[in-house]
């Protein structure tokens, strides 16, 4: 209800809005208000995972909802977003900020793996390299198992929600889906190109299943993630 009241406030307060021109760089509020369910979806999943985290109370949660409409609808009303691009401007993004989706056919499925192009160890602000991974069926519907990875190099962390941070689990790690992390310190030189390993397991009939392998690109001071570093698993 206190939702519905705020939203319907912000919109009395509105002129009479029509979708943004063409080449228009502010969204209007019915460009907004089209975006609406899907944005309501994508803060009900982000809730339950704060909350999950302990990032955020269960009572909070009205508060935290109505916070977040209000900077969609953009600080109290206005009923517009600056959508500004400015050519070549990507062109500064580092490797370390950009995401990638890796995927490789092993038998039967298809192994993904979201991470970032590249972890360099002595500046980055994360605490290693994420490595979420799942595996679809040839309908891509995702498949119910659980992944076991080794390294020939570095330690995996988990999310610890006690204390709100990644804490070491040592040279292997387990997984149904959650995000693990893989760390290293800064590579020497000569350094020989790590190599994840992924092993995987139906998780109804315990049954070991092909996996794949993470390969990594010594590179400089950090690791790169090529194109072609997810491969299936040697037999």
């Amino acid at each position: 209800m206190r939702r519905f009241l705020i939203l319907t406030m912000l919109l009395v307060l509105l002129p009479v809005c029509t979708l943004a021109a063409e080449g228009d760089p502010l969204l209007s509020v019915d460009d907004l208000l089209s975006l609406q369910d899907s944005y309501d979806a994508f803060l009900d999943a982000l809730e339950e995972l704060i909350i999950e985290r302990g990032l955020l109370s269960s009572e909070e949660r009205e508060a935290w909802r109505d916070a977040q409409m209000g900077d969609f609808f953009q600080n109290g009303g206005y009923g517009s977003i600056l959508a500004n691009y400015m050519p070549g401007v990507l062109s500064y993004v580092r490797e370390e900020e950009t995401l990638v989706q890796l995927c490789a056919n092993i038998g039967g499925g298809t192994l993904y793996v979201d991470t970032m192009r590249r972890y360099t160890p002595q500046d980055s602000s994360l605490s290693g390299l994420m490595l979420t991974i799942s595996l679809s069926d040839e309908s891509g519907v995702p498949m119910d198992v659980s992944f076991s990875l080794s390294s020939t190099s570095g330690v995996f962390l988990k999310w610890d929600a006690m204390t709100g941070t990644y804490v070491s689990v040592g040279a292997t790690a387990l997984s149904d889906g959650e995000t693990i992390v893989w760390s290293d310190q800064a590579p020497i030189e000569g350094a020989k190109n790590p190599t994840i390993r992924i092993a995987i397991t139906d998780a109804q009939t315990q049954e070991e299943m092909p996996g794949g392998e993470l390969t990594l690109t010594v590179d400089g001071d950090g690791y790169r993630v090529a194109d072609d570093a997810l491969a299936a698993g040697k037999s």
